[in-house]
């Protein structure tokens, strides 16, 4: 397949973003502990995460080094694929929206500044720069990891082979 060198290297960006959205879910479990309303947001952040490592193992053992993989694999690849699915469209509508729409952003800036107990002169600004950054780095983010979920589907299709147990050489 002439796009696996773009897999290859789509699957490590992906893989060192998803180290640290595991770090991030630990945290979110513990908050979603406190506030049930999270574990929807929990529970598509873990997929995402399950989704990045089973990827990225099928990429080294199933294709680069053509050894077994179980069938549970190719089914947490298309799980979680779903879950990322999702999670990517979520968070890619929600940027795009907030990106179209910066006085929507102003507000909810304001009202986070408003929450501070103490205010710092200049914050506001930095806040709604970062803000800007993170919204396109999350769009980005959204749209790779959709590319990514249609490129293991399809390889999971052509490399069916890694899912199916080897025959014997002795037998």
């Amino acid at each position: 397949m002439k796009n696996l060198g773009f897999y290859r290297i789509l699957t490590y960006i992906l893989f060192a973003i998803g180290g640290f959205m595991a770090l991030m879910l630990l945290t979110m479990i513990m908050a979603a502990m406190a506030n049930p309303i999270l574990l929807l947001p929990v529970f598509l952040v873990a997929c995402v995460v399950m989704y990045t490592y089973s990827s990225w193992r099928f990429l080294t053992r199933g294709i680069d080094a053509h050894l077994y993989c179980k069938p549970a694999l190719r089914d947490l690849i298309k799980v979680n694929g779903y879950g990322t699915i999702a999670f990517a469209g979520l968070v890619g509508v929600q940027s795009l929206s907030l990106i179209m729409n910066p006085a929507m952003l102003n507000e909810i800036t304001e009202q986070a500044m408003e929450m501070q107990k103490a205010s710092v002169e200049g914050m506001e600004t930095l806040m709604l720069s970062f803000m800007h950054y993170l919204l396109r780095f999350l769009l980005v983010y959204s749209i790779l990891l959709l590319v990514h979920v249609y490129i293991s589907f399809r390889l999971i299709q052509q490399h069916a082979d890694a899912f199916q147990i080897p025959p014997d050489p002795e037998g």
